[in-house]
């Protein structure tokens, strides 16, 4: 199903724009492409040399006379020819100077990536410019939903680095704590251990660590001093020690059979040769053949989505009113999300005017709640402003009952759970449709709902491995470095796509689906240039290595985009700093109306 069927884009860009912008105009112009969209380009892009360009067409028409009501610009910066009344467009603003280093650098995400002894990391590739287009389209399709429920157009502000600087959110909480991350290389929590064939990132919880003895089945790590978390951070040197030893002459599928098999969640960092043969990948068909400019056949990667059922029943036709309305004003979204990738999606539908019901209970609560002990820590509350809180426990008769009655009532259903654990709960999507013909589903899961290893527990840091981001960050030995608990990456993009392609689908005369989001999915198409190169047997070319002297913190960032006023971070009501947003409408600006709920806080208005 094509989420933006009957939509006109056209790409442009001011002369002075960098290539970082281009390129992040570039990205979202293909996402909207893929999206069904019809998306041309003036001179500033190509469509034939870049994965990003081609299959759009060039529009030599003047700007002003594209320019028509329900048509979408979307800028690198723009020039004096406005466009005509009924244009909405989506602006992007990079300093004249910006760069992929400049975006990691300003962002503070350089100064979490590498060895605390050397130079902060950049990514190689495209990951800057691509997250910025990330952001784009989201705002994008909240332009679109806009108008097509309310004929209203839409100006949405977007700048780049204050993107990348909210994927660094935490950095910037802990920041305005006092409490400045770092990078730490080798000595982190989860490090990057040398193995026969390449690399692998050692990923695991607390409650791993018997497991993980077990595996290993040394008894150095039997030792007392390495018997609690506390004690293992005191002693973390020794006890790698022991495991890089036992690693160095296992190959990456060795370790991987035997992490699957103690259900552990670490992962073989994996290059593009790995990516394209990889059975998971292959099984979601997360490749298309094509061919390059000069005939060379080629895959790229798909979009990170699937619709794997649709149903549901006419929209309203559009409302024009002269109240400028928030794009998903009078939607209502059950949030079963936790974390980030889950929450942070709820969160943002919610700052578009969504009406998100966050349902826990006592016994199940979002385990970031509990972050540093504290029931109301600054990481629930940079996802969950915006919210309402509802108890609910889905595992008693009573919880289900409730549940159903809120399902009827509902337009959007969101779940990051392990695979298979909202299907024994009794709710899959076939339940929920019977329920609710409308109901959009958003399954968000770190590899898709199906496949050979689908079903193992993944983190974000897991999926930096998995996905070909940890292999381009290296200080050119390709040693590869991941970003930990500090970032997450494909975490916080993911929250962006998934809620750009839910926004879109509530555009959509039809709505009842069930989307399958992807989290390596959208952060393996961050790379569709490399994955393309490889797979036509060419050498990736590699702009030189752009060294930085240092990074921003998460405090020197967070002050930085205070002072030019950005909504990336914002205070809620309680004065407390949390997330905001990754853009700006002008004409319907966005806010943070409410505090995060306390479990079940609304439970009275709803059940």
């Amino acid at each position: 199903m094509k989420l933006l069927d009957g939509i006109e884009v056209r790409q442009t860009a001011v002369d002075e724009a960098p290539e970082v912008a281009r390129k992040a105009v570039d990205f979202a112009g293909q996402i909207a492409r893929l999206l069904g969209a019809e998306v041309s380009v003036d001179h500033h892009y190509s469509t034939t040399d870049r994965f990003l360009s081609r299959g759009k067409s060039v529009s030599k028409q003047p700007l002003e006379q594209w320019a028509a009501p329900g048509r979408f610009l979307l800028s690198a910066g723009i020039d004096t020819k406005t466009p005509a009344d009924g244009v909405s467009a989506v602006v992007l603003k990079a300093a004249s100077g910006a760069s992929e280093a400049t975006l990691f650098a300003d962002s503070g995400l350089s100064g979490l990536l590498g060895d605390p002894e050397r130079q902060p990391l950049v990514p190689e590739g495209d990951y800057g410019a691509g997250t910025v287009g990330l952001g784009l389209i989201t705002a994008l399709c909240a332009l679109v939903v806009k108008w097509r429920r309310y004929r209203q157009p839409d100006v949405a502000l977007v700048e780049a680095t204050s993107v990348l600087s909210w994927v660094n959110w935490k950095a910037a909480l802990a920041g305005d704590l006092g409490q400045d991350l770092q990078r730490e290389g080798d000595q982190a929590e989860w490090p990057v251990i040398e193995c026969a064939d390449g690399h692998f990132a050692l990923v695991y919880t607390e409650r791993d660590w018997p497991s993980l003895v077990k595996m290993i089945a040394d008894p150095l790590l039997e030792d007392a001093k390495f018997s609690s978390f506390r004690k293992r951070s005191a002693n973390r040197n020794d006890y790698l020690a022991v495991v890089r030893q036992w690693a160095k002459n296992l190959t990456k599928a060795e370790l991987s059979t035997l992490f699957e098999t103690h259900q552990i969640p670490a992962a073989p960092v994996m290059t593009a040769v790995d990516l394209l043969r990889d059975p998971l990948l292959l099984h979601r068909q997360a490749f298309s053949e094509t061919r390059l400019p000069d005939g060379v056949a080629c895959r790229s990667p798909v979009l990170p989505h699937r619709v794997t059922a649709v149903s549901g029943s006419e929209r309203s036709p559009a409302v024009e009113t002269e109240q400028e309305r928030l794009p998903l004003e009078g939607f209502r979204v059950l949030d079963l999300g936790i974390i980030t990738a889950g929450a942070g999606v709820g969160a943002l539908l919610a700052d578009l005017g969504a009406e998100v019901l966050k349902i826990e209970s006592e016994t199940y609560p979002d385990p970031f709640r509990a972050w540093a002990g504290d029931a109301v820590s600054p990481f629930f509350k940079g996802n969950n402003r915006n919210k309402k809180g509802v108890a609910l426990d889905l595992k008693t008769d009573s919880g289900k009952a409730s549940f159903i009655e809120l399902v009827k009532t509902a337009d959007v259903v969101i779940e990051n759970f392990r695979r298979g654990v909202l299907d024994r709960l009794g709710f899959d999507y076939a339940r929920l449709k019977a329920i609710n013909p409308d109901i959009l589903l958003a399954s968000i899961s770190g590899q898709g709902l199906t496949g050979p290893g689908s079903t193992n527990s993944s983190f974000g840091s897991t999926l930096e491995a998995s996905s070909g981001f940890a292999a381009n960050i290296h200080y050119g030995d390709q040693r590869p470095y991941i970003t930990g608990r500090n970032v997450n990456f494909p975490d916080q993009t993911v929250v962006l796509y998934a809620a750009a392609v839910i926004t879109a689908a509530l555009s959509q005369s039809k709505c009842g689906m069930h989307l399958d989001v992807s989290q390596r999915d959208v952060a393996l198409f961050l790379s569709g240039d490399e994955l393309e190169q490889v797979s036509a047997g060419r050498l990736v070319e590699r702009s030189a290595r752009v060294d930085i002297d240092r990074a921003a913190t998460g405090s020197e960032m967070l002050a930085m985009e205070m002072a030019h006023n950005s909504s990336a971070f914002m205070r809620s009501p309680d004065g407390d700093l949390v997330k905001g947003m990754p853009f700006q409408l002008s004409r319907s600006p966005l806010e943070i109306r409410t505090d995060s709920p306390a479990i079940g806080e609304h439970t009275a208005e709803f059940i």
